[in-house]
């Protein structure tokens, strides 16, 4: 009965519906409840929701937070077993994001690559520094986790897609890069990536541990890696999301009451959601946007007397990570463009070597 009121709407106005609806609904309940990493719902509500992808069967989603929870407790027992090692602990973490950079260029689960990041680099930094607080951590993540799948899965329900859109969706295949390509991004990513877990891990940074997260997560991003035009648009994105956060503040610290809060993210998804399934070629950098606004906004539903401090901090810290992934990509550019042509000329050369074993055949 629920999906009759949508057969009259098109596409693009049932997907920004469901957002806005999805992305509100995670957020009272987040910021209601606010248990440990609270904010991570939302946040990857608005991920999730905010795509034109068919949804994922519960076989997949269940999987999904399977390989999850596995990466929490492995990553937890290997920082255990090498804490005492810190060259090898170090070895290990650089295979592990290298392996999980590879399964991203090879068309791997964006929501389950998402999260394995933040799970072989937040936790066994946290294991490593704060014991006590990784475990609380582990579990608020899990949790934030599992309450979007499932938020997300009865959204989808709830307010479907179209069945003919649906299917036309489903025959999209998204083109996957050859070999060389694929391990050229992902060693792009990890050498981006390595560099700021040893500094977190040497000089015991774990009150900027959300640097690290968003360093890993930023440098999987294909048409970033691709060069300063996929930068820029990194710290587009960032800085509109900064801007739009801080307005919002101001207006909580004027009225500072959940339901304002409630009412400002409303009307700031329902306003997201109209740009992020346009077709402005800018769509990318909203979604964007939108995630730094709701990482920013959840620093100010603290309780704490250091609420307004905290909100900067954060802000600093996402400014941080983009301008160091940004930093990365130009240095490492012209690296990249060497294996690159390397990879070409040993293609021509193959192609040559072939020819006449055709001919002999």
């Amino acid at each position: 009965m629920i999906s009759k009121l949508f057969m009259h709407r098109s596409p693009t106005e049932i997907r920004q519906l469901r957002f806005f609806v999805g992305v509100t609904i995670a957020v009272i309940l987040a910021f209601g409840f606010n248990w440990p990493l609270a904010f991570i719902t939302p946040m990857f509500v608005a991920k999730f929701l905010g795509t034109t992808k068919p949804k994922l069967p519960f076989k997949v989603l269940s999987g999904i937070f399977m390989i999850i929870a596995s990466a929490f407790i492995f990553g937890g027992i290997v920082t255990s077993m090498l804490i005492n090692y810190p060259i090898v602990f170090l070895l290990a973490m650089t295979l592990i994001i290298f392996w999980i950079s590879y399964w991203n260029n090879s068309g791997g689960n964006e929501l389950a690559i998402t999260m394995l990041l933040v799970g072989f680099t937040l936790i066994p930094m946290l294991t490593l520094l704060l014991p006590v607080v990784a475990f609380q951590v582990s579990i608020g993540f899990l949790f934030s986790c599992c309450v979007s799948l499932l938020l997300t899965m009865i959204m989808h329900e709830i307010i479907p897609d179209k069945k003919v859109d649906a299917q036309t969706q489903a025959k999209v295949i998204t083109p996957i890069a050859d070999k060389p390509t694929r391990v050229r991004y992902a060693l792009l990513s990890t050498l981006m990536i390595m560099p700021v877990v040893t500094f977190f891990f040497y000089f015991n940074l774990s009150s900027a541990i959300l640097i690290l997260a968003f360093i890993a997560i930023l440098a999987q991003k294909p048409d970033l890696v691709a060069g300063i035009k996929g930068s820029a648009a990194l710290m587009i994105g960032n800085s509109i999301g900064g801007i739009v956060a801080i307005a919002l503040y101001a207006v909580l610290i004027l009225v500072p009451n959940f339901t304002m809060l409630n009412l400002l993210m409303g009307l700031t998804a329902l306003y997201f959601s109209q740009l992020i399934f346009s077709e402005n070629k800018f769509a990318p950098v909203y979604a964007m946007a939108f995630s730094t606004v709701i990482i920013l906004i959840s620093s100010a539903t603290s309780s704490d007397a250091d609420a307004n401090e905290k909100f900067y901090i954060r802000l600093l810290q996402i400014a941080a990570a983009c301008g160091y992934v940004v930093f990365a990509t130009i240095i490492a550019m012209p690296w990249i463009k060497k294996i690159s042509l390397l990879d070409t000329s040993k293609k021509k050369e193959s192609n040559v070597e072939s020819i006449p074993e055709l001919v002999d055949s």
